[in-house]
Parts: structure tokens; C-alpha cells; sequence
């Protein structure tokens, strides 16, 4: 058994509570430049007079480098410092925001957002290392993580509201703007505290870095592009299969390698296994479902502003519960409170598969499902407990680029399967079966009595 955080290295809350406050803040503005830009589209393609097809990539291209970004940041942050690759991502995250402000053209708000996708890359992996590093203690950790899991729900839940009154009090530039004191904020409050965690003396694996970016990067443009141009599109043939060869030779290498960037070891612990599959899974349930709902309901002749009303039990369950899921895991278990929220989410979804979208079945069903969708934390924890301190970074990135992936696949699975205006008969049954697979797999596999950790590489 590896080494997990020193014990003795225990969190004084003074000390720690900087780190959460820099962590918790870079999770609100990386989920907040995607849930409020959305509401900006109309206005930016008004204003830099430009079709929909330049306005779906100023979203995609922030989505398609973060994601393909994310399992090389967390070895970059395992490799160079999690503190140093935090602070650099918050300033190339700064950097870019002000620049998406700036923007006069189309283009150049494009390569802006690319620019704020590296750094939200660079962010998410290594906030959770200084997360794990400045608390140590599993109890104290997973009350933090379920504060930082409550808090991202909350960029769900305010980032339309919140994107809507800035376009429409200012201007879709504030929306960028507005994460500048963020950035600040989060960079004071990171600069307090010093980052303990040891960092690897080792090589950069650059073949790894390279095959894994290209293999993700392709993949989740075929999964963005297929519903658009068809699955028998040559583009997206072409690009699934490079996704499949680099996949591959990244795997080859990383067997090969000394220091791979990803030692394939971690795999050898059923709880990082299994964390990795739950996150895919969860993710697919729950962001389908804000996909899936907001257009069966507009199917339904519903305005913007009743599709909104109808979302807010879900958001606010999951706010509410994941910021609550870290006492209740330390009260009842880990593992029977992500397999109750699990079971909920698949509830809900199949209440709303039999019975319809009337306003009694979204509210109850919508609470249920907003529940699955509090289950993030649980996953997040298991996930950080079952891996090796020096590893951190890059588990961390593995969950991550997982849960993208499984975001994307929803997205792109659920849409093929919507019937007609106003009927998701066969989307809601995927969403509760993915529920019910991500239950299964937290309880045979996420937690066990003890977690288990793989050896240090």
C-alpha cells in the first residue's frame, strides 16, 4: 500500500480555509464561463454580426480544449507543482477573460476562448491537489470537497440568471470581465499558503502529453461534430480513428515509458477504477438531463422563462445536497449516500419517462434527478482518497477528462434519441440507466471498509 498524505501533516482550518476559497473560486468561473456565455450567444452573434455556425465553436472551442487538456495538466501539475500550475492557470485564465472582452471580432474571441480553455485546464487538476494537500484528514476533505461541489452546482443554477441580467444591464463583454476579481481574489488567497505536497524530480513525458491531447481532442470533436454532420461524415470517421490509433500508442508508450505521465497502475485500484466509471457515468445522467429537458419542454410550446422556473428544482437540489453530501457521508457512509443519490437520479428520470412533463412530475422529478447530480463530491472523494499523493494531479485530470467525455457522449447519444417536439421517452430511459449503472458501480466498487490505494510509482 502507498503512501497516501502524511497524517501529521493535519489541516489547521486558518491555513486551509485560503486554499478553499482559491479552489471553490476557480470552479465557479471555469462552470460559470459555460453556463452564462450560453446566454450570451444571440447578443455576440448580433453585435460581431456572425452566424451560428462561428458561434457554436466561441462555446466549442473553450469546451474542446479543456477537455482534450485535462489529464496532461494534472501530470504537469504532479510534475512541476501543483501551486506553480495553479497560479500560472489563473493568470492565463485572467489574461484570456480580459481578452474575450476585448475581442472585436469573431475570430478573435475564438482564439480567446481556446486561450481560456488551457487555462481552465491547467486549474481544475492542480485546485484539487491543493485541495488534498491542505486537507489531509479524509473527514475534513470531504467536507470541503463537498463545498466545492455545492459551489459549482451554484454556477449551474446562477449562471443563466447571472449571464441574462449582465447582457442585459451591460453588455455579453461583462460576462468575461467579471471573472478579473475572481482571478485576483483566487491568486491572493493562493499566494497565502504555500504548497507542501512533494513534487515528482521527474521527466516530462512529452510523447504521452502529445498522443494523449490528440486522442481526446479528436474524440470529443467527433462526439461534437457527429449529431451536426453525421456519423458517416468522413470528417468524423476521420477523426474517431485518429482518436483510436493515438488512444492506442498513448497506451503503448506509457507501458513503454519509465515515467509515463499516466502510470497505467493506477487502474490496479478498484476505487480509482471504479471513480473513473461513475464519474463518466453521473456525468452523462445529469448533463444530459439539463440538455434533454430544456428541449422536450420547448417541444411543448413552454416560453424561456417557464423552461427556467421548470429547472430550478433540480439546480437547487444539487446545490443544496452536494454542500451537504460531506456531512452525510461522514454520518451514513460514502458509499450508501452516492448509491441513494444515484438511485434518486434514476428515479426521477424514469418518473418523467412514464408520466409525462406535467408541473407535478418536473418539480418531483426534477428534485430527484437534482440529487443524482449531487453525487459529484462522493465520486471526487473516492476518487482523491485512492490515489498517491505525487499522483494527485493526474487522477485528478484521469476523473476529469472522464467526466467530459461522459458530458459530451450524453449530450451527443441523447440528442439522437429525442422522438419529437416535446417527447423524451427513450432520452430519459438512457439517463435513468446510466444512473442506475453509476449506482452499481459505487456500490460494488467505489468504497470498500478501506480504500485502496495504489503504490507509489
Amino acid at each position: 500500500m502507498g503512501k497516501t498524505l502524511s497524517m501529521d501533516l493535519a489541516a489547521r482550518p486558518a491555513s486551509a480555509a485560503p486554499v478553499l476559497v482559491s479552489v471553490a473560486l476557480s470552479s465557479f468561473m471555469v462552470a460559470l464561463d459555460v453556463t452564462a456565455l450560453n446566454v450570451a450567444l444571440p447578443s455576440i452573434g448580433h453585435d460581431l454580426a456572425t452566424g451560428m455556425d462561428r458561434l457554436q465553436w466561441i462555446a466549442g472551442a473553450y469546451t474542446l480544449v479543456f477537455a482534450s487538456l485535462l489529464l496532461s495538466a494534472g501530470a504537469l501539475s504532479d510534475r512541476l507543482g501543483a501551486r506553480k500550475v495553479f497560479l500560472f492557470a489563473l493568470l492565463v485564465f485572467t489574461g484570456a477573460s480580459v481578452a474575450c472582452g476585448l475581442a472585436q471580432g469573431v475570430v478573435e474571441l475564438i482564439a480567446a476562448r481556446a486561450i481560456q480553455g488551457i487555462g481552465a485546464a491547467l486549474m481544475l487538476p492542480s485546485s484539487m491537489a491543493l485541495l488534498v494537500e491542505a486537507y489531509p484528514d479524509t473527514q475534513a476533505r470531504a467536507k470541503a470537497v463537498a463545498l466545492w461541489g455545492g459551489i459549482s452546482a451554484l454556477a449551474l443554477v446562477s449562471g443563466p440568471m447571472l449571464g441574462g441580467l449582465l447582457v442585459e444591464l451591460v453588455d455579453w463583454r461583462s460576462i468575461f470581465y467579471l471573472n478579473v476579481p475572481f482571478c485576483l481574489i483566487a491568486l491572493g488567497c493562493c499566494a497565502m499558503r504555500g504548497s507542501r505536497l512533494a513534487i515528482q524530480p521527474r521527466s516530462i513525458d512529452w510523447p504521452g502529453q502529445v498522443l494523449s491531447a490528440l486522442a481526446l481532442v479528436s474524440l470529443i470533436f467527433a462526439l461534437i461534430e457527429g449529431p451536426v454532420w453525421g456519423w458517416g461524415n468522413t470528417w468524423v470517421i476521420a477523426t474517431l480513428l485518429v482518436a483510436l490509433v493515438c488512444g492506442a500508442a498513448f497506451i503503448y508508450s506509457q507501458r513503454a515509458q519509465r515515467e509515463p505521465m499516466l502510470p497505467l497502475n493506477l487502474f490496479e485500484s478498484r476505487t480509482f477504477s471504479a471513480a473513473i466509471g461513475a464519474g463518466f457515468l453521473q456525468t452523462l445522467a445529469y448533463y444530459g438531463s439539463l440538455f434533454v429537458l430544456p428541449f422536450a419542454l420547448q417541444g411543448q410550446g413552454r416560453t424561456p422563462v417557464e423552461i427556467g422556473l421548470a429547472m430550478i428544482p433540480m439546480t437547487i437540489a444539487t446545490g443544496v445536497m452536494a454542500s451537504l453530501s460531506g456531512r452525510l457521508s461522514n454520518a451514513f457512509g460514502a458509499r450508501s449516500v452516492g448509491a441513494a443519490g444515484m438511485l434518486c437520479g434514476a428515479l426521477g428520470a424514469a418518473l418523467l419517462a412514464l408520466y409525462g412533463m406535467d408541473r407535478v412530475s418536473l418539480v418531483i422529478g426534477g428534485l430527484l434527478i437534482g440529487l443524482g447530480g449531487a453525487t459529484l463530491p462522493v465520486i471526487v472523494g473516492a476518487c482523491l482518497a485512492s490515489v498517491p499523493s505525487g499522483k494527485v494531479g493526474v487522477g485528478s485530470g484521469v476523473l476529469n477528462a472522464a467526466r467530459q467525455c461522459g458530458g459530451v457522449t450524453g449530450i451527443a447519444l441523447l440528442g439522437a434519441t429525442l422522438e419529437g417536439p416535446g417527447r423524451a421517452t427513450g432520452a430519459l430511459s438512457i439517463i435513468a440507466l446510466a444512473f442506475v449503472a453509476a449506482g452499481l458501480l459505487t456500490v460494488l466498487r467505489l468504497y470498500t471498509d478501506e480504500v485502496d490505494v495504489v503504490s507509489e510509482c
